[in-house]
């Protein structure tokens, strides 16, 4: 069944009254792209009027044909646009899961000419203070269901309430500054290294280049019914969403992570015809799902990215689809979402990190610290070019300075390459740590774990110890069905076989790694839990 516009009314519209509200002082438009000639909004309602009667979004019980996602739509950015307080340019917030609400919501508010600005629905509420606050957003919106576990959207509701109950709405004393890139169109925050978040901002250029190529080396086409699992407040998500959208696919939400043989379920109930995913969650099919036991005929082909996943699970999980294909990719959000992939054919032939070839319309390099190209097999900083590059960092103009530099994203990775021209992956920059006077990458570390324990999964994270200074610790999960080593076994092969600098100070075996809102592995978390350890340890010794 296709099913009305009546969603809409589900959603909660919270107006955001912020006194004099002002950007910091910012270089927002020092990259600012020429408009497009094609908004996202133009693309998708060219694709609803010719795809009118063909389904567009289904859930587990219900769908909507692109006739019915259009109007709602429209009635979203004609919400919007009566608002008092919104105008052209104007950020608005969105915290709504996965549903055709979102989906709704997200182009319904660039139709009405504003920017979004999607979030987690679980985001913590300092982060969600910060973001609310540096963005001068003039609503948020949201569903009931969120708003009844949000005790901060409750407060914000309620001040709306009494402001209009007071008929105190003093526009000349709420002052939105729209002093943004006339192309933007979202800002999709992501949490760096030292977990400030930054908000990317993505151009409607940005979103419709990634989505085109996407498209051309994915080979989609109309008949696609991707199951979609990725939150779509995530770069990686949001790609899934916006490269099927706009090719007149039919997006399929069911399946729940908390119930990986759902997905399964879902894959076969609904004939899907792939699945993206980060490296945890195909570790969760591998290890407590039927997955490469229970066919899947429909596949045609999954994707990767937003972390590595080990190449012998790769290899795996692509011999185990066949004659579906696996794509690993890479990306960032800066890029909107993607800028390599390895071609499936390739996959087997390759070894580790390799990130493969540039997706089309971008090019990639590894370059010196002067910013000059490097030799094969010498390691260097990757960066890429292409029109799918973030215009900047919202209030950040030193921040985007950073990063981007005459038109080049310098992505922060190091990087190789072979004499074929695949490209290798070597770590963050920004992620070495000196120890004992020696540069170390925990990466490094991870790589030998895997190689040397029988585990199914290392990380490790750098901490401050009181009395030795920047010391490694390593978390590890077993590999089911392999014998397991002992901590000071692992100790001891550690000692015999690294250097001091790269010997974890601590080991620990954990059942599941802590996953952030992106789905990857928090390593802030670890980080915090080897502080806590350290300060229980001393508290001990007094």
């Amino acid at each position: 069944m296709c099913c009305s516009t009546d969603m809409i009314s589900e959603l909660i519209f919270i107006n955001v009254s912020q006194q004099s509200a002002r950007l910091p002082d910012s270089d927002t438009t020092s990259r600012c792209q020429e408009p497009s000639s094609a908004s996202l909004v133009d693309l998708i309602s060219e694709i609803a009027e010719k795809r009118a009667i063909y389904p567009a979004v289904s859930s587990a019980n219900e769908t909507w044909n692109y006739s019915s996602l259009i109007s709602a739509v429209q009635k979203m950015a004609r919400q919007l646009r009566n608002s008092p307080e919104f105008q052209p340019g104007n950020r608005v917030l969105l915290l709504v899961p996965n549903s055709v609400e979102y989906i709704a919501a997200f182009y319904g508010i660039l139709m009405a000419q504003g920017v979004v600005v999607p979030l987690a629905t679980n985001l913590e509420s300092g982060t969600f203070e910060k973001i609310l606050r540096s963005t001068s957003a003039t609503q948020v919106i949201t569903t009931p269901q969120v708003l009844n576990r949000r005790p901060d959207l409750q407060e914000l509701q309620a001040k709306n309430t009494q402001k209009n109950q007071r008929q105190e709405i003093h526009r000349t004393a709420t002052i939105h500054s729209n002093d943004a890139p006339a192309d933007l169109a979202a800002i999709f925050f992501t949490a760096g290294s030292s977990g400030t978040p930054k908000g990317v901002m993505l151009s409607h250029t940005n979103l419709i280049s990634n989505a085109q190529s996407i498209q051309k080396y994915l080979e989609l086409d109309t008949s696609e019914r991707p199951l979609c699992i990725l939150p779509f407040h995530h770069a990686y998500g949001n790609s899934v969403l916006q490269s099927h959208l706009l090719v007149g696919a039919h997006l399929i939400l069911d399946g729940n992570p908390t119930f990986p043989e759902s997905m399964i379920d879902a894959l076969n109930q609904h004939q899907c015809t792939s699945l993206s995913a980060v490296p945890d969650l195909y570790r969760i099919l591998l290890e407590r799902t039927s997955f490469g036991q229970t066919e899947t005929p429909s596949v045609k082909y999954m994707t990767v990215a937003g972390g590595a996943l080990e190449h012998s699970r790769s290899v795996e999980i692509s011999q185990s689809i066949s004659p579906a294909r696996f794509f690993v990719m890479y990306g960032q959000t800066e890029a909107t979402a993607r800028l390599a992939y390895v071609p499936p054919e390739q996959l087997a032939n390759v070894s580790a990190s390799c990130i493969g070839q540039a997706i089309p319309e971008v090019t990639l390099e590894v370059v010196d610290e002067s910013g000059q190209p490097v030799a094969s097999t010498v390691v260097g900083e990757l960066r890429a070019r292409g029109p799918n590059i973030m215009l900047g960092y919202w209030g950040d103009p030193a921040g985007t300075h950073e990063r981007i530099q005459d038109g080049w994203l310098y992505t922060g990775d190091l990087a190789t390459t072979d004499e074929s021209g695949w490209i290798f992956l070597k770590g963050r920059r920004n992620a070495l740590v000196k120890i004992s006077g020696y540069r170390v990458h925990p990466a490094d570390l991870e790589e030998f774990a895997i190689r040397s324990f029988p585990i199914a999964q290392a990380v490790a994270v750098p901490f401050e110890s009181k009395n030795t200074g920047t010391r490694l610790a390593l978390y590890i999960k077993p590999a089911a069905e392999k014998p397991e080593l002992s901590v000071s076994e692992m100790t001891k092969i550690c000692r015999k076989k690294l250097p001091r600098q790269m010997v974890p100070d601590h080991i620990h075996v954990i059942t599941d790694f802590p996953l952030n809102h992106a789905m990857k592995v928090d390593r802030q978390r670890l980080t915090q839990l080897m502080k806590d350890v350290e300060l229980k340890q001393q508290l001990l010794k007094q």
